[in-house]
Protein backbone atom coordinates (compact mmCIF):
# COMPACT_ATOMS: atom_id res chain seq x y z
CA UNK A 1 0.00 0.00 0.00
CA UNK A 2 1.60 3.50 -0.87
CA UNK A 3 1.47 6.12 1.08
CA UNK A 4 -0.83 8.29 -0.04
CA UNK A 5 -3.31 5.18 0.02
CA UNK A 6 -2.18 4.73 3.54
CA UNK A 7 -3.14 8.09 4.56
CA UNK A 8 -6.63 7.88 2.90
CA UNK A 9 -7.79 5.01 4.86
CA UNK A 10 -6.19 6.17 8.21
CA UNK A 11 -8.24 9.62 7.39
CA UNK A 12 -10.97 7.57 6.69
CA UNK A 13 -11.24 5.85 9.66
CA UNK A 14 -10.74 8.66 11.58
CA UNK A 15 -13.91 11.17 9.96
CA UNK A 16 -15.55 7.51 10.58
CA UNK A 17 -14.59 7.34 14.57
CA UNK A 18 -15.47 11.25 14.33
CA UNK A 19 -19.16 10.95 12.68
CA UNK A 20 -20.69 7.54 14.46
CA UNK A 21 -19.08 8.86 17.71
CA UNK A 22 -21.69 12.25 17.20
CA UNK A 23 -24.77 10.09 16.04
CA UNK A 24 -25.86 9.47 19.35
CA UNK A 25 -29.77 9.00 18.87
CA UNK A 26 -30.44 9.46 22.20
CA UNK A 27 -28.95 13.02 22.56
CA UNK A 28 -32.37 14.75 22.17
CA UNK A 29 -34.28 12.65 24.25
CA UNK A 30 -31.99 11.86 27.49
CA UNK A 31 -32.82 14.70 29.10
CA UNK A 32 -36.43 14.08 28.70
CA UNK A 33 -36.15 10.50 30.23
CA UNK A 34 -34.61 11.43 32.97
CA UNK A 35 -37.12 14.21 33.94
CA UNK A 36 -39.91 11.47 32.94
CA UNK A 37 -38.17 9.55 35.62
CA UNK A 38 -39.12 11.88 38.23
CA UNK A 39 -35.44 14.31 37.99
CA UNK A 40 -36.35 17.85 38.70
CA UNK A 41 -35.22 20.74 36.81
CA UNK A 42 -32.84 21.52 39.31
CA UNK A 43 -31.14 18.19 39.31
CA UNK A 44 -31.03 18.11 35.26
CA UNK A 45 -28.84 20.76 35.99
CA UNK A 46 -26.57 18.97 38.88
CA UNK A 47 -26.59 15.70 35.90
CA UNK A 48 -24.64 18.56 33.42
CA UNK A 49 -22.49 19.15 36.67
CA UNK A 50 -21.25 15.32 37.41
CA UNK A 51 -20.61 14.96 33.20
CA UNK A 52 -18.61 18.35 33.56
CA UNK A 53 -16.63 16.96 36.85
CA UNK A 54 -16.12 13.18 35.65
CA UNK A 55 -13.94 14.99 33.10
CA UNK A 56 -12.30 17.35 35.13
CA UNK A 57 -11.80 14.55 38.14
CA UNK A 58 -10.78 11.70 35.91
CA UNK A 59 -8.06 13.69 33.50
CA UNK A 60 -5.20 12.68 35.58
CA UNK A 61 -5.59 8.85 35.48
CA UNK A 62 -6.97 8.72 32.30
CA UNK A 63 -3.86 10.27 30.56
CA UNK A 64 -1.93 7.40 33.04
CA UNK A 65 -4.39 4.89 31.83
CA UNK A 66 -3.33 5.99 27.63
CA UNK A 67 0.09 6.54 28.24
CA UNK A 68 0.42 2.83 29.88
CA UNK A 69 -2.37 1.23 26.90
CA UNK A 70 -1.46 3.36 24.33
CA UNK A 71 -3.97 5.90 22.38
CA UNK A 72 -6.47 3.03 20.61
CA UNK A 73 -6.91 0.54 23.62
CA UNK A 74 -7.65 3.97 25.55
CA UNK A 75 -10.30 5.43 22.83
CA UNK A 76 -12.01 2.08 22.69
CA UNK A 77 -12.22 2.08 26.77
CA UNK A 78 -13.82 5.17 26.13
CA UNK A 79 -16.32 4.26 24.21
CA UNK A 80 -17.26 1.33 26.74
CA UNK A 81 -17.60 3.39 29.30
CA UNK A 82 -19.98 5.65 27.10
CA UNK A 83 -21.81 2.37 26.31
CA UNK A 84 -22.39 1.36 29.87
CA UNK A 85 -23.64 4.39 30.93
CA UNK A 86 -26.19 4.01 28.19
CA UNK A 87 -27.06 0.93 29.20
CA UNK A 88 -27.39 2.17 32.97
CA UNK A 89 -30.00 4.91 32.19
CA UNK A 90 -32.02 2.31 30.58
CA UNK A 91 -31.49 -0.87 33.11
CA UNK A 92 -31.63 1.52 36.32
CA UNK A 93 -33.45 5.28 36.10
CA UNK A 94 -32.94 6.57 39.00
CA UNK A 95 -30.83 9.41 40.20
CA UNK A 96 -28.07 7.77 41.38
CA UNK A 97 -28.50 5.53 37.75
CA UNK A 98 -28.45 8.84 35.95
CA UNK A 99 -25.55 10.34 37.77
CA UNK A 100 -22.95 7.11 37.49
CA UNK A 101 -23.78 7.02 33.99
CA UNK A 102 -22.72 10.60 33.86
CA UNK A 103 -19.79 10.52 35.55
CA UNK A 104 -18.67 7.82 32.95
CA UNK A 105 -19.51 9.61 29.92
CA UNK A 106 -17.38 12.43 31.70
CA UNK A 107 -14.43 9.96 31.85
CA UNK A 108 -15.45 9.15 28.06
CA UNK A 109 -14.61 13.10 27.32
CA UNK A 110 -11.32 12.68 29.61
CA UNK A 111 -10.57 9.75 27.18
CA UNK A 112 -11.41 11.63 23.96
CA UNK A 113 -9.38 14.37 24.64
CA UNK A 114 -6.49 12.96 25.48
CA UNK A 115 -6.28 9.86 23.32
CA UNK A 116 -8.19 10.80 19.98
CA UNK A 117 -6.41 14.67 19.81
CA UNK A 118 -3.06 13.56 20.27
CA UNK A 119 -3.49 10.07 18.28
CA UNK A 120 -4.73 12.03 15.10
CA UNK A 121 -1.78 14.43 15.58
CA UNK A 122 0.96 12.32 16.33
CA UNK A 123 -0.25 9.99 13.31
CA UNK A 124 0.23 12.48 10.65
CA UNK A 125 3.60 14.09 11.84
CA UNK A 126 4.53 10.18 12.04
CA UNK A 127 3.52 10.01 8.40
CA UNK A 128 4.99 13.33 7.65
CA UNK A 129 1.49 15.07 6.90
CA UNK A 130 1.77 16.84 10.02
CA UNK A 131 1.10 20.28 7.80
CA UNK A 132 -2.72 19.39 7.04
CA UNK A 133 -3.50 19.08 10.78
CA UNK A 134 -5.68 21.93 10.50
CA UNK A 135 -7.44 21.23 7.19
CA UNK A 136 -8.10 17.42 8.61
CA UNK A 137 -8.99 18.97 12.08
CA UNK A 138 -11.64 21.09 10.32
CA UNK A 139 -12.86 18.11 8.17
CA UNK A 140 -13.50 16.39 11.05
CA UNK A 141 -15.42 18.86 13.07
CA UNK A 142 -17.49 19.17 9.85
CA UNK A 143 -17.97 15.70 9.91
CA UNK A 144 -19.09 15.55 13.95
CA UNK A 145 -21.57 18.46 13.18
CA UNK A 146 -23.18 15.97 10.73
CA UNK A 147 -23.58 12.91 13.09
CA UNK A 148 -25.08 15.52 15.74
CA UNK A 149 -27.56 17.13 13.20
CA UNK A 150 -28.41 13.41 12.26
CA UNK A 151 -28.79 12.63 16.14
CA UNK A 152 -31.65 15.36 16.11
CA UNK A 153 -33.85 13.22 14.49
CA UNK A 154 -33.77 10.05 17.63
CA UNK A 155 -37.15 12.60 18.92
CA UNK A 156 -38.81 11.75 16.08
CA UNK A 157 -38.27 7.58 17.49
CA UNK A 158 -39.59 7.89 20.58
CA UNK A 159 -42.50 5.92 18.99
CA UNK A 160 -40.35 2.83 19.20
CA UNK A 161 -39.39 3.19 22.69
CA UNK A 162 -36.57 4.43 24.51
CA UNK A 163 -35.13 1.12 24.47
CA UNK A 164 -34.98 0.90 20.68
CA UNK A 165 -33.49 4.50 20.85
CA UNK A 166 -30.66 3.33 23.04
CA UNK A 167 -29.82 0.07 20.96
CA UNK A 168 -28.99 2.41 18.01
CA UNK A 169 -26.72 4.11 19.83
CA UNK A 170 -25.29 1.76 21.14
CA UNK A 171 -24.50 0.35 17.42
CA UNK A 172 -23.10 3.70 16.89
CA UNK A 173 -20.85 3.36 19.01
CA UNK A 174 -19.69 -0.11 18.30
CA UNK A 175 -19.20 1.34 14.68
CA UNK A 176 -16.94 3.98 16.26
CA UNK A 177 -15.05 0.98 17.87
CA UNK A 178 -14.54 -0.55 14.65
CA UNK A 179 -12.84 2.44 12.69
CA UNK A 180 -10.65 3.30 15.55
CA UNK A 181 -9.32 -0.72 15.87
CA UNK A 182 -8.88 -0.65 11.30
CA UNK A 183 -6.28 2.76 12.08
CA UNK A 184 -2.90 1.05 11.47
CA UNK A 185 -0.74 2.93 14.02
CA UNK A 186 2.27 4.25 12.57
CA UNK A 187 3.40 6.80 15.85
CA UNK A 188 3.61 4.11 18.71
CA UNK A 189 6.91 2.31 18.28
CA UNK A 190 8.38 5.03 19.90
CA UNK A 191 6.72 7.48 21.91
CA UNK A 192 4.45 5.17 24.29
CA UNK A 193 7.36 2.81 25.33
CA UNK A 194 9.85 6.14 26.15
CA UNK A 195 6.59 6.89 28.01
CA UNK A 196 5.93 3.61 29.85
CA UNK A 197 9.49 3.96 31.34
CA UNK A 198 8.67 7.11 33.26
CA UNK A 199 7.48 7.55 36.60
CA UNK A 200 3.89 8.86 35.76
CA UNK A 201 3.73 11.54 38.04
CA UNK A 202 7.24 13.30 37.33
CA UNK A 203 6.22 13.05 33.90
CA UNK A 204 3.28 14.91 34.46
CA UNK A 205 5.28 17.81 36.47
CA UNK A 206 7.95 18.11 33.36
CA UNK A 207 4.54 18.53 31.04
CA UNK A 208 3.34 21.11 33.60
CA UNK A 209 7.21 22.74 33.57
CA UNK A 210 7.10 22.58 29.65
CA UNK A 211 3.73 24.15 29.48
CA UNK A 212 4.92 26.92 32.26
CA UNK A 213 8.57 27.77 30.53
CA UNK A 214 7.36 27.63 27.13
CA UNK A 215 5.31 31.06 25.74
CA UNK A 216 3.87 29.31 22.32
CA UNK A 217 2.91 26.17 24.47
CA UNK A 218 1.38 28.60 27.30
CA UNK A 219 -0.61 31.15 25.10
CA UNK A 220 -1.79 29.38 22.59
CA UNK A 221 -3.39 27.06 24.94
CA UNK A 222 -5.05 30.43 26.94
CA UNK A 223 -6.13 31.81 23.74
CA UNK A 224 -7.77 28.57 22.34
CA UNK A 225 -9.31 27.90 25.99
CA UNK A 226 -11.01 31.22 25.53
CA UNK A 227 -12.07 31.38 22.41
CA UNK A 228 -13.91 28.02 22.52
CA UNK A 229 -15.57 28.45 25.61
CA UNK A 230 -16.50 31.78 26.24
CA UNK A 231 -18.21 31.59 22.11
CA UNK A 232 -19.95 28.78 23.29
CA UNK A 233 -23.45 29.39 22.97
CA UNK A 234 -24.95 26.02 22.06
CA UNK A 235 -27.14 24.55 25.36
CA UNK A 236 -28.60 28.11 25.26
CA UNK A 237 -29.62 28.29 21.16
CA UNK A 238 -33.79 27.01 22.39
CA UNK A 239 -34.68 29.10 25.18
CA UNK A 240 -33.00 32.30 23.09
CA UNK A 241 -34.79 31.41 19.82
CA UNK A 242 -38.30 31.57 21.82
CA UNK A 243 -37.25 34.29 22.91
CA UNK A 244 -36.35 36.43 19.99
CA UNK A 245 -39.37 35.08 18.68
CA UNK A 246 -39.46 31.97 17.15
CA UNK A 247 -42.47 29.50 17.80
CA UNK A 248 -41.77 26.29 20.06
CA UNK A 249 -42.06 24.02 17.31
CA UNK A 250 -39.64 26.49 14.71
CA UNK A 251 -37.25 26.66 17.53
CA UNK A 252 -34.80 24.12 15.79
CA UNK A 253 -34.25 26.40 13.44
CA UNK A 254 -32.12 28.36 14.93
CA UNK A 255 -29.95 25.57 15.99
CA UNK A 256 -29.33 24.18 12.56
CA UNK A 257 -28.52 27.68 11.15
CA UNK A 258 -26.43 28.01 13.70
CA UNK A 259 -24.99 24.64 12.82
CA UNK A 260 -24.57 25.99 9.19
CA UNK A 261 -22.91 28.92 10.11
CA UNK A 262 -20.16 26.73 12.38
CA UNK A 263 -19.16 24.23 9.42
CA UNK A 264 -18.85 26.96 7.05
CA UNK A 265 -15.96 28.46 9.19
CA UNK A 266 -14.79 25.05 9.69
CA UNK A 267 -14.85 24.18 6.48
CA UNK A 268 -12.56 27.03 5.11
CA UNK A 269 -10.82 27.37 8.38
CA UNK A 270 -7.55 25.37 6.94
CA UNK A 271 -7.19 28.33 4.24
CA UNK A 272 -6.32 30.54 6.36
CA UNK A 273 -3.59 28.85 8.54
CA UNK A 274 -0.92 30.86 7.57
CA UNK A 275 -2.61 34.37 8.19
CA UNK A 276 -0.46 37.19 10.09
CA UNK A 277 -1.10 36.88 13.83
CA UNK A 278 -2.49 40.72 14.19
CA UNK A 279 -5.05 39.65 11.99
CA UNK A 280 -6.06 36.20 13.79
CA UNK A 281 -6.63 38.21 16.86
CA UNK A 282 -8.18 41.46 15.23
CA UNK A 283 -10.78 38.66 13.56
CA UNK A 284 -11.63 37.54 17.20
CA UNK A 285 -12.19 41.24 18.58
CA UNK A 286 -14.52 41.68 15.64
CA UNK A 287 -16.04 38.02 16.20
CA UNK A 288 -16.70 39.60 19.94
CA UNK A 289 -18.45 42.36 18.38
CA UNK A 290 -20.89 40.25 16.10
CA UNK A 291 -22.28 38.78 19.83
CA UNK A 292 -22.95 42.48 20.75
CA UNK A 293 -24.33 43.61 18.19
CA UNK A 294 -26.63 40.53 18.17
CA UNK A 295 -27.10 41.42 21.66
CA UNK A 296 -28.51 44.56 20.81
CA UNK A 297 -30.52 43.86 17.91
CA UNK A 298 -32.15 40.95 19.33
CA UNK A 299 -34.51 39.73 17.21
CA UNK A 300 -34.97 37.10 14.32
CA UNK A 301 -33.58 40.19 11.89
CA UNK A 302 -30.47 40.14 14.13
CA UNK A 303 -29.45 36.47 13.40
CA UNK A 304 -27.12 37.28 10.74
CA UNK A 305 -25.15 39.09 13.49
CA UNK A 306 -24.49 35.60 15.34
CA UNK A 307 -24.82 33.86 12.54
CA UNK A 308 -21.55 35.35 11.93
CA UNK A 309 -19.76 35.34 15.19
CA UNK A 310 -20.24 31.76 14.88
CA UNK A 311 -18.16 31.37 11.21
CA UNK A 312 -15.62 33.23 13.00
CA UNK A 313 -15.26 31.83 15.91
CA UNK A 314 -15.69 28.44 14.56
CA UNK A 315 -12.93 28.90 12.23
CA UNK A 316 -10.66 30.37 15.11
CA UNK A 317 -11.18 27.51 17.12
CA UNK A 318 -9.61 25.47 14.31
CA UNK A 319 -6.61 27.89 13.68
CA UNK A 320 -5.99 28.32 17.17
CA UNK A 321 -6.31 24.60 17.88
CA UNK A 322 -4.13 23.92 15.46
CA UNK A 323 -1.69 26.48 16.50
CA UNK A 324 -1.01 25.34 19.85
CA UNK A 325 -0.75 21.45 19.08
CA UNK A 326 1.89 22.48 16.40
CA UNK A 327 4.19 23.76 19.83
CA UNK A 328 3.37 20.32 21.84
CA UNK A 329 6.49 17.68 22.22
CA UNK A 330 4.86 14.53 21.14
CA UNK A 331 6.64 12.65 24.28
CA UNK A 332 4.77 14.96 26.05
CA UNK A 333 1.38 15.54 24.21
CA UNK A 334 -1.18 13.39 26.38
CA UNK A 335 0.29 15.47 29.41
CA UNK A 336 -0.33 18.77 28.03
CA UNK A 337 -3.68 17.81 26.26
CA UNK A 338 -4.80 16.49 29.67
CA UNK A 339 -3.94 19.91 30.93
CA UNK A 340 -6.34 21.35 28.07
CA UNK A 341 -9.03 19.33 28.76
CA UNK A 342 -8.83 20.79 32.54
CA UNK A 343 -8.57 24.17 31.40
CA UNK A 344 -11.39 23.46 29.17
CA UNK A 345 -13.79 22.30 31.81
CA UNK A 346 -12.97 24.81 34.26
CA UNK A 347 -13.23 27.76 31.83
CA UNK A 348 -16.98 25.86 30.22
CA UNK A 349 -18.04 26.05 34.02
CA UNK A 350 -16.96 29.75 34.28
CA UNK A 351 -18.84 30.68 31.20
CA UNK A 352 -21.97 28.82 32.18
CA UNK A 353 -22.16 31.48 35.63
CA UNK A 354 -21.97 34.04 33.96
CA UNK A 355 -25.05 33.15 31.28
CA UNK A 356 -26.55 32.27 34.16
CA UNK A 357 -25.86 35.89 35.66
CA UNK A 358 -27.47 37.52 32.65
CA UNK A 359 -30.06 35.37 32.62
CA UNK A 360 -30.51 36.43 36.17
CA UNK A 361 -30.99 39.54 34.70
CA UNK A 362 -34.16 39.02 32.92
CA UNK A 363 -32.68 38.58 29.24
CA UNK A 364 -30.53 35.80 27.59
CA UNK A 365 -29.40 39.11 25.79
CA UNK A 366 -27.65 40.39 29.00
CA UNK A 367 -25.66 37.63 28.66
CA UNK A 368 -24.54 37.42 25.11
CA UNK A 369 -23.78 41.18 25.83
CA UNK A 370 -21.52 40.19 28.80
CA UNK A 371 -19.26 37.37 26.34
CA UNK A 372 -19.08 39.21 23.72
CA UNK A 373 -17.40 41.77 25.74
CA UNK A 374 -15.13 39.27 27.32
CA UNK A 375 -14.32 38.18 23.89
CA UNK A 376 -13.35 41.90 22.76
CA UNK A 377 -10.89 41.97 25.69
CA UNK A 378 -9.47 38.64 24.86
CA UNK A 379 -8.43 39.97 21.37
CA UNK A 380 -7.03 43.18 22.49
CA UNK A 381 -5.13 40.56 25.14
CA UNK A 382 -3.72 38.88 22.31
CA UNK A 383 -2.94 41.85 20.30
CA UNK A 384 -1.18 44.15 23.07
CA UNK A 385 0.58 40.87 24.53
CA UNK A 386 1.07 38.15 22.30
CA UNK A 387 1.74 40.19 19.11
CA UNK A 388 3.65 38.05 17.17
CA UNK A 389 5.59 35.70 19.68
CA UNK A 390 4.21 32.57 18.15
CA UNK A 391 4.22 33.77 14.28
CA UNK A 392 4.57 31.17 11.57
CA UNK A 393 7.51 31.26 9.54
CA UNK A 394 7.86 32.17 5.91
CA UNK A 395 8.38 28.37 4.62
CA UNK A 396 5.92 26.32 3.15
CA UNK A 397 4.14 23.63 6.05
CA UNK A 398 6.51 25.19 8.79
CA UNK A 399 5.91 27.24 11.76
CA UNK A 400 8.66 29.03 13.57
CA UNK A 401 8.99 29.30 17.54
CA UNK A 402 10.80 31.93 18.71
CA UNK A 403 11.70 30.52 21.88
CA UNK A 404 12.91 26.93 22.09
CA UNK A 405 11.24 24.39 23.85
CA UNK A 406 13.03 22.55 26.66
CA UNK A 407 12.80 19.48 24.68
CA UNK A 408 14.85 20.71 21.67
CA UNK A 409 11.55 20.32 19.51
CA UNK A 410 9.57 22.72 17.38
Amino acid sequence: MNKNSALRRFLRNVYGYSFFNKLILLTPVYAVFMQENGLTDLQLSLMFIILSAGTFLTQIPVTWITNKLGAKPAIILGQLLKAIAFVLWLVWPTFWGFAIGMFLWGMEWAFFNVSFEGMVYDELRARRHQKIYSKVLGIRYNVQAIGTALSAFGSLLMFAGYGWITFASLVSLALSVLCIARIDMRAHPTTPRRVRKTNFMKLFRTGVRICAKTPCIWLMLVLSLLVANVAYLDDYLSPIGIEIGLPVEFVGFIQFFILGCAVLGQTFAYRFSRIRDWILYTIICVAGGAFVLFSFMYSLAGLWALGLAYVLFSGLNVLLYSRFQDFVPTTYRSVILSLYSIGDNIIYIGTCLVIGLGGMLGSWRYSILALGMILIGVGLWALLFIRDKCAISAAPGARAVKTTHPTGKA
